[in-house]
């Protein structure tokens, strides 16, 4: 069973006495002056967080502001549960409250647990991320829970998670990959990875609407042509591209915030053209990783094919599911290398990365050449910018 799952049960089972020794009432007005606790952290939880740039911090100030105003509610609207308690005399009354207080309190500690695991999901760090994605019961409460509750904590939980990355499966869903051999570590050092090089660029940006400067990766598909994520330049009002010759401006000439996928125009851009394999790479296939991760130097990291095929989550905004076909690598895939070509030993491009798993740092995700087509296809034809949306 898994550790949370246990914590989890020790802990109904304490609230569950002492909600059936407080009763009914308490337990019914200290769960509303909680919950009303921590409605306001979840506002002001984020706000205060995003004050300080380490993840470590942000996490810390965020629960700690939820938990300060969760138990200063609880206690507050305790006191006016104990008072109209000591109104109840009738003995019947009395043992009906009693356990009433009991399943309040159980409920009590499932609810704040979930709102907590939510945003705990997706901290900068994978072992908090799959101990909390591993809880059946957690992910049980998650698929009970309606979008408007979803979004109590989506606040925090993109304050907590410093990733860069979108959410493949969306919720608690714990990922399951299959195993495959280690990546051959040659590869990372091949000397396709110098070859593509000047094919691959970092991609810069400023987006204005959230106060952010935005890093990631893009390559060259066609002339004048850089493919990147929907979530590289999302929000941005201006974007560059950096090459060996210094930096060149760009346009966002498609946007598409469902499959995860943006094409730049830059004018000028001189640089050899990546082509897109015809045939999916299937698995045990040996890939590389490409790009700037962490807004870094130019980086390739071994890859593996652990499955191919269709995954229904949500897009960049979690404004609604949509279905992709998309590779499961075993590597090390960061924030930065969103927008880099999965390239094949030869160098031909197999997808996209656009996101890595947040319980496992050997688990990333790529959308494939196929998904891709439409995309590639469209921004070769535009030539006129679009509208970025909002930040994601």
């Amino acid at each position: 069973m898994p550790v949370v799952d246990v914590i989890l049960i020790v802990l109904m089972l304490l609230f569950a006495i002492s909600g059936y020794r407080q009763g009914f009432v308490i337990g019914a007005l200290s769960l509303g002056g909680f919950f009303s606790g921590v409605l306001i952290g979840l506002q002001l939880g984020p706000l205060l967080a995003k004050q300080f740039a380490d993840g470590t911090v942000r996490l810390i100030v965020a629960l700690a502001v939820i938990l300060a105003l969760a138990v200063l509610g609880q206690t507050l609207a305790g006191w006016l549960g104990t008072s109209l308690r000591r109104a109840i005399f009738n003995r019947p009354l009395q043992h009906l409250d009693d356990a009433g207080g009991a399943v309040v309190s159980v409920v009590a500690v499932l609810l704040a647990a979930w709102l907590v695991a939510v945003p705990m999901g997706s901290t900068p760090f994978p072992a908090i991320n799959k101990a909390v994605r591993s809880s059946t019961i957690l992910g049980g409460i998650n698929g009970l829970m309606p979008d408007q509750a979803q979004a109590l904590s989506s606040a925090l939980r993109d304050t907590l998670d410093t990733s860069g990355f979108p959410d493949v499966f969306g919720g608690l869903a714990r990922t399951e990959a299959k195993e495959v051999a280690e990546p051959d570590p040659a590869l990372r050092n091949s000397r396709i990875v110098q070859t593509s090089k000047k094919s691959v660029l970092k991609v810069l940006g400023a987006a204005p609407s959230c106060s952010r400067r935005i890093e990631g990766t893009g390559f060259v598909y066609a002339d004048e042509r850089v493919m990147t994520n929907a979530h590289v330049v999302a929000g941005t009002r201006e974007v560059v591209v950096e090459t060996s010759r210094g930096q060149l401006e760009g346009t966002v000439v498609v946007y598409d915030p469902k499959r995860d996928l943006a094409v730049i125009r830059v004018p000028g851009l001189k640089a050899p053209v990546m082509s897109f394999v015809t045939k999916a790479a299937a698995s045990g296939a040996s890939a590389i990783v490409l790009g700037y991760p962490q807004d870094g130097p130019y980086n390739a990291q071994s890859a593996r094919v652990r499955d191919v095929g269709d995954i229904t989550g949500p897009d960049i905004y979690e404004a609604g599911d949509v279905t992709r076909e998309i590779y499961t690598i075993k590597s090390l895939v960061r924030s930065g290398n969103s927008g880099g070509p999965l390239i094949s030993p030869t160098g031909d491009v197999l997808g996209v990365i656009f996101a890595a798993a947040a319980d496992d740092k050997n688990v990333g995700f790529a959308l494939t050449a196929a998904e891709a087509a439409p995309v590639a296809k469209l921004g070769r034809e535009r030539t006129e910018g679009v509208k970025t949306g909002e930040c994601a």
